[in-house]
């Protein structure tokens, strides 16, 4: 019998041979690591070849993987984790994605898939209850994820019955052009991400065009009364308190994070641009180009967008609306007020398959070189690069997607990679190769220390850090009230917790946005519990959150990147902004300190002999990368 909340199999394919075969997802292997990137962290550092071999060749694994909540009522929960080494950043890369296409992985009868190697020819993966076939992708291969989309669901039908349609995870251009921001996308014109480090490219690769599936089998849960009586208290709460997001979206931030100092500006260089909000907020999106909301399968607070561009030069643009990162990084990050322009920027990136946060970032940052000369107008191919042009940054990103000129193929290559060509390391604003999201360390100190120590590099979500210096709170970890955004003491701590807690959540498999409905450690851990009937209370909760953030740590010990990585742009912890509450700079260097010691880590952040004992995992030695 599989384990309470699991199908108990993990779907592994070698793509040079074609071999395709199950091995079990044990109760050990449940228990200790829950799924999700918990469970990828580990199945990934089994293979030591991935942590040496290039990211781009056939030695790299690349594992999907959904979690106990996946497939079950738990709201918020149809979602998924893919994990890889990095092409991008050549450390682990990690990217979460909601929508519909999890659920149907699982309930095909898989908790986990790994793909070995690489294809002869494109080809996509067809996973349904029946099986698991390779099939011939020639005739989609070059084709956006909305034509992929649309394709492959015709191709293998559907049973016309509401919730047993396929789904579609697949590449665009970009990844099949190796681009090493490209994206995996899913829900066609809907657009969910997993935007980060560019997976896309891996898929691409592996000669993987798509992994499209089907399943309808059941989710075994352990008390299913236990688990519906302690949903139902709480369903109506998470609608109530989460209304904000159902209403404007993520974007309906944007005037708090301006005031607040905490939005990137002129390639975060820029402390204000009061007339940003009123151009490209949520609230703007809703006066003008929102058709609908969109909600992830199994959601209730429908924070997803859908607009329609009737008007000016990018009219016809019909699809998933604008996020908040996304708004951020290719709007006031460029100083583009144009809401249509940054619409159809995001409308590129999801057709082409690439991560609207790093393909936003690389032009902020190609911009600003292109200001300061080092970058001329014959290196961009006659593209105007200057600040506020939506011209620019739609030419810039069609040239990133099709990868068809010497610049864009730069471009796609990633800021660092860009700075480490044409200099301007010191506003290369990016850990680890990983760029900013859109949440400025300056507004929030826990982002700091989060972003320098994110195993996958800069990240807001590794921590939830912002969030917890804003709005939320964990009483069960001792914190009754949201800790000061500019307290260096208590950061370094909260950031401890919140790591370990973001580790539950990718294992879980539900959305972060979920504590915007009230939800807190004790909510997951009962859902948890009903489910899979462990028992457990929130410290051995917390410990495996714990092992999973270690974890990945470790396996960048094996790709060569340590504590001497742990770091912050030169912008970011010299230049104070001028307004919002952010003329100070994180006291980095001590509030790293702490972190390491709250961590059971050494000075140089490597874990300490007894807290991987402790965690019952094995010390590893640095490699090379």
């Amino acid at each position: 019998m599989p384990p309470s909340g699991y199908m108990g199999n993990i779907l592994e394919v070698d793509l040079t041979s074609g071999e395709i075969r199950s091995s079990e997802l044990t109760q050990e292997l449940a228990d200790r690591w829950i799924g999700g990137t918990g469970l990828g962290a580990y199945l990934l550092a089994q293979e030591p070849a991935t942590a040496t071999a290039d990211p781009l060749s056939p030695e790299n694994t690349l594992i999907f993987g959904t979690g106990p909540f996946t497939g079950t009522a738990v709201p918020l929960s149809n979602r998924f984790g893919v994990c890889a080494r990095s092409p991008l950043t050549g450390v682990f890369g990690e990217a979460e994605c909601g929508g519909h296409w999890a659920n149907n992985l699982k309930q095909a009868g898989y908790d986990m898939l790994v793909l070995r190697g690489k294809s002869p020819k494109p080809v996509y993966l067809w996973v349904h209850d029946d099986g698991v076939e390779i099939r011939d992708a020639g005739h989609i291969w070059g084709r956006d994820t909305f034509e992929t989309h649309d394709m492959l669901i015709d191709e293998v039908g559907s049973t016309g019955r509401r919730g047993e349609e396929a789904e579609v995870a697949c590449i665009g251009p970009a990844g099949e052009r190796l681009a090493r921001v490209a994206s995996i996308m899913t829900d066609g014109r809907d657009g969910r991400s997993a935007g980060r480090c560019g997976l896309g490219a891996v898929m691409g690769s592996k000669n993987l065009k798509a992994v499209v599936a089907r399943g309808t089998k059941s989710v075994k849960v352990h008390d299913e009364q236990a688990l519906k009586e302690a949903l139902n208290r709480v369903r109506r709460d998470v609608v109530q308190q989460a209304k904000g997001f159902g209403a404007l979206g993520t974007a309906g931030g944007i005037p708090t994070h301006e005031k607040m100092g905490n939005w990137p500006i002129k390639n975060w260089q820029q402390s204000h641009w009061p007339e940003g909000p009123d151009k490209i907020s949520g609230a703007t999106m809703a006066e003008s180009i929102l058709t609908g909301r969109y909600y992830c399968g199994n959601c209730i607070i429908g924070c997803g967008r859908t607009v329609e561009v009737k008007e000016g030069p990018y009219a016809g643009i019909e699809q998933g609306g604008l996020e908040y990162e996304t708004t951020a990084l290719n709007g006031s990050n460029l100083l583009v007020g144009d809401l249509a322009a940054v619409q159809k920027a995001n409308e590129l990136c999801n057709r082409y398959g690439m991560d609207t946060i790093s393909a936003g970032a690389v032009i902020g940052f190609a911009m600003e070189a292109y200001q300061r000369g080092l970058l001329t107008s014959e290196d961009t191919g006659g593209i105007d690069l200057v600040w506020g042009s939506d011209r620019a940054l739609v030419e810039a990103m069609t040239r990133m997607g099709e990868r068809d000129t010497e610049f864009g193929r730069r471009l796609g290559e990633g800021t660092a990679r860009l700075a480490g060509e044409i200099g301007g390391e010191d506003f290369a604003i990016h850990v680890r190769g990983l760029d900013f999201p859109a949440h400025d360390p300056r507004a929030f100190f826990a982002n700091a220390v989060a972003y320098a120590t994110s195993a996958r590099g800069a990240c807001h979500l590794s921590s939830f850090g912002h969030a917890f210096q804003r709005v939320l709170t964990l009483p069960e970890l001792g914190y009754d009230e949201p800790v000061h955004r500019h307290d260096p003491d208590r950061s370094p701590e909260l950031v401890y917790h919140g790591q370990n807690l973001m580790g539950l959540f990718d294992s879980l498999k539900v959305c972060k946005f979920i504590m915007f409905g009230g939800m807190k450690p004790t909510h997951l851990l009962e859902w948890y519990n009903a489910i899979t009937g462990r028992g457990l209370d929130v410290e051995q909760f917390m410990e495996i959150g714990s092992r999973i953030f270690t974890q990945k740590r470790l396996y960048n010990f094996m790709c060569g990147s340590t504590g001497a990585d742990d770091v912050l742009p030169r912008r970011i912890v010299e230049e104070p902004r001028e307004t919002g509450g952010t003329e100070q700079v994180p006291p980095f260097e001590p509030m790293l300190k702490q972190y390491y010691r709250v961590r059971g880590w050494d000075e140089q952040g490597t874990p300490l002999p007894h807290t991987l004992e402790q965690l019952g995992l094995p010390r590893v030695e640095a490699g090379v990368s």
